[in-house]
């Protein structure tokens, strides 16, 4: 009777801790001006976010488990040299809270770097006359020198 008791308190508990995280939860979350990191599920907590060029603040579009759940967004606005620390906090009715975090970053780094290349007066790469030939020599000789080592180095000598 004891182990039976048991496995129901078991049983309980774990129902009732998974319906009490998974309430307060965002069911879909999706980002209207960038791309987040990586797919969105609901059991993950933190995600860095890409906003598209010229875009300043964090918009998105979600779903809670919970349909009389409370979300607040705090800090969506994104400033160079900030933080830039989003927090989307849902609020279940019964007042289970769940926070999850968003890392933001603009497109802006890549065009920096090529105005850095543009500066530097390379635009197009330099090419080595006959670099193929030399790369493919290179290899023959290599796979003969291992031919040579593996195949015929261990080879017994017969002495008479």
């Amino acid at each position: 009777m004891i182990i039976v008791n048991k496995i129901l308190f078991f049983l309980v508990s774990f129902f009732f801790f998974s319906l009490q995280t998974q309430a307060s939860s965002l069911q879909n979350l999706e980002v209207l001006n960038g791309t987040l990191s990586r797919e969105f599920e609901s059991t993950n907590n933190v995600y860095s976010v890409l906003l598209e060029t010229g875009e300043e603040t964090l918009e998105v579009k979600y779903e809670t488990v919970d349909p009389n759940a409370i979300v607040h967004i705090y800090n969506e606005k994104f400033e160079v040299g900030g933080e830039n620390k989003t927090l989307i906090e849902v609020t279940n009715q019964d007042g289970t809270k769940e926070t999850y975090t968003f890392y933001l970053e603009q497109e802006t780094v890549a065009s920096v770097f090529d105005e850095a290349l543009l500066a530097t007066n390379e635009i197009e790469p330099k090419e080595i006359p006959f670099l193929s030939v030399y790369v493919g020599a290179g290899c023959f000789l290599l796979i003969v020198l291992l031919f040579k080592l593996l195949v015929l180095g261990f080879k017994k000598k017969n002495v008479k």
